[in-house]
């Protein structure tokens, strides 16, 4: 019977750079499984991607080791190959959004043998323009923070590293002129924040309650926080962000299938928390049951 390959995608300087005191315990365990091992260590933006199309298609198995970051990369490679590959995720960055939602935790060495036992679930993307991304793509206040944030300072400080970064933006809060569709629903106005999402932890920013988000319902989730009228009311409306109060008029929460944002100036935008690209118009889509990846949630 032929071997299953499987190909580690690691990012050597994702968090404080812990994984390589378990790779060797994780290449052990998938050559214990007899499975033959290939190992690429990324070094600059995009290599993941470039990698995993380039030479995915040799491998029935691909775990990206990393941030969000790497896994967004990872993911964006091998949907380009003509054939389908099981994904595989070891969490191992600063924050970790995404695996906390899908419920992966623990050290990486009991993370691939679920991996190996292909305890998957299915999840929805979403299609940013040309890229996907797995689970947020945002503007505005703080998204910028992430990849603002010095590598060696994430390493240091882990999650803290991005609250430092982001309270200096609270002194300068972007006001963004937009005009939104969503599935027929329209509105303009000046917003500070707008970001699509498919999670339930965005950096640390807001959470959205579990019974609102079903990771392959065929839908994204929407939150918009507009200019309020009056300066004072920021700080209000930031509170009932984070209770979950999205009854806040300054707030704009609701699920679609496609999302177009278009503005009269160039609006950057953040991709799992990477640089995403600017432009006046982008547009979002959801794209159903793209990829199945390690996880405990509940199909």
């Amino acid at each position: 019977m032929e071997k299953k390959r499987v190909l580690l995608v690691i990012n050597p300087r994702a968090g404080q750079m812990t994984f390589k005191n378990s790779l060797y315990t994780v290449a052990k365990k998938i050559s214990d499984a007899g499975c033959s091992l290939g190992i690429h260590f990324t070094t600059e933006k995009n290599d993941a991607t470039d990698t995993v199309e380039k030479i995915g298609e040799n491998y029935d198995l691909i775990i990206a080791c990393g941030g969000d970051g790497t896994f967004n990369e990872t993911v964006n490679g091998a949907l380009k190959l003509k054939k389908t590959v099981q994904i595989g995720y070891i969490p191992c960055g600063s924050t970790n959004d995404f695996a906390s939602t899908l419920g992966i935790t623990g050290v990486p060495s009991k993370i691939v043998d679920s991996i190996l036992a292909e305890r998957n679930v299915t999840l929805d993307l979403g299609k940013f323009n040309d890229r996907y991304f797995t689970y947020t793509a945002s503007f505005g206040i703080f998204t910028s923070t992430s990849y603002d944030t010095p590598q060696n300072m994430k390493n240091a400080l882990g999650h803290v590293a991005y609250l430092l970064s982001g309270f200096k933006q609270l002194s300068n809060v972007p006001r963004i002129p937009m005009h939104v569709d969503v599935d027929g629903y329209s509105e303009e106005g000046v917003y500070y924040y707008g970001g699509v999402s498919n999670t339930t932890s965005i950096g640390g920013l807001y959470t959205l309650p579990e019974n609102e988000v079903v990771l392959n319902d065929g839908q994204l989730e929407l939150l918009m926080i507009r200019e309020p009228k009056a300066p004072q009311e920021l700080s209000q409306t930031l509170f009932n962000l984070a209770v979950r109060d999205f009854d806040d008029p300054n707030i704009l929460f609701m699920h679609g299938k496609e999302f177009v944002f278009t503005s009269p100036q160039e609006v950057p935008f953040t991709l799992d928390g990477e640089f995403g690209g600017a432009a006046q118009r982008n547009v979002i889509v959801c794209v159903p049951k793209a990829i199945s990846v390690n996880g405990k949630l509940q199909e």
